[in-house]
């Protein structure tokens, strides 16, 4: 016989037999909804819809003309072959643009520019008789064309046009207005101090007139911000060679050196030679006959 004391303990209601478990929460156990889901909700979470509009976004754009992917590279719609199968390998597009600032940057900028750009020269001016490449440097400049040496490019000194400003701003100035005027296949600017608002204004005329514009700046200038999507660097290699290091491309970044094979063509001679070309003075020592 139980006590009764033991009956006094027991809740009201409940009977003496054995104990049972609590049957499960409806949540847990709704019959047509999987665990875990509530009803009314999305089966896809707000974070996930975002994640996929945003990522469409981004195929849209970079699917629209002038985008492009930094671990792909550009690819312009028109390129020349700048005469070099390795450099054109590197190049976006395969060869320079065929509009836009291309900054060449070097010790001595005049020295070895001519060399690299010489076969891209002779194919704008092939079977062109009336286009001209204009050379914009300088009035005060330590360089001067030299006929002989633009022969040797492969080009016609008539098909050269040479301007000679006084000022930076000046020359900033001929520049624009060659990209403006017709019949001017190509520029190449020598200029040491160019300011930013005057490369910004060069890159956005030479890009839409769709003329390569070739500037080239000091060494130094390589620290400095530019516009132009292709920078280059360039230097003297062993064996008359030509070593050009990419410095920007649109696209991936290029560490290695290219070595070139090209001879100095000497389109450009030194306006004040430091040694001269005839002795004016009397001869100490007896010549030999």
């Amino acid at each position: 016989m139980p006590s009764p004391s033991s009956f006094a303990d027991r809740p009201e209601g409940l009977s003496a037999g054995p104990s049972r478990s609590l049957p499960k929460p409806p949540s847990e156990g709704m019959p047509g909804r999987s665990p875990g889901r509530l009803e009314g909700l999305d089966a896809d979470p707000p974070h996930r819809r975002l994640r996929r509009a945003r990522l469409e976004t981004l195929e849209a754009l970079a699917s629209l003309p002038g985008v492009w992917r930094a671990a792909a590279g550009a690819a312009p719609s028109v390129a020349w072959p700048t005469g070099y199968t390795d450099l054109d390998a590197e190049l976006p597009g395969g060869g320079w643009p065929a509009g836009g600032l291309v900054e060449l940057l070097c010790a001595q900028p005049g020295l070895y520019e001519g060399t690299l750009l010489a076969p891209h020269w002779a194919a704008v001016t092939q079977g062109e008789s009336v286009g001209r490449l204009a050379w914009v440097m300088l009035g005060h400049s330590r360089w001067r064309p030299h006929a002989p040496g633009v022969l040797r490019l492969g080009l016609r000194p008539e098909q050269l046009l040479c301007l000679q400003p006084a000022t930076e701003a000046d020359a900033a100035w001929a520049v624009e207005q060659m990209l403006h005027s017709t019949g001017v296949l190509g520029i190449w600017w020598l200029t040491r101090h160019a300011q930013p608002q005057h490369l910004r204004r060069l890159q956005w005329a030479a890009q839409s007139r769709g003329i390569p514009l070739f500037a080239s700046r000091p060494l130094a200038c390589r620290q400095d911000p530019s516009p132009a999507p292709l920078r280059l660097h360039l230097q003297a290699g062993p064996e008359q060679s030509l070593r050009v290091q990419i410095l920007k491309r649109q696209g991936p970044r290029h560490e290695q050196a290219l070595s070139l094979p090209a001879a100095q063509a000497l389109h450009l001679l030194p306006s004040r030679p430091s040694l001269p070309h005839v002795v004016d003075c009397a001869v100490s020592a007896p010549v030999a006959a």
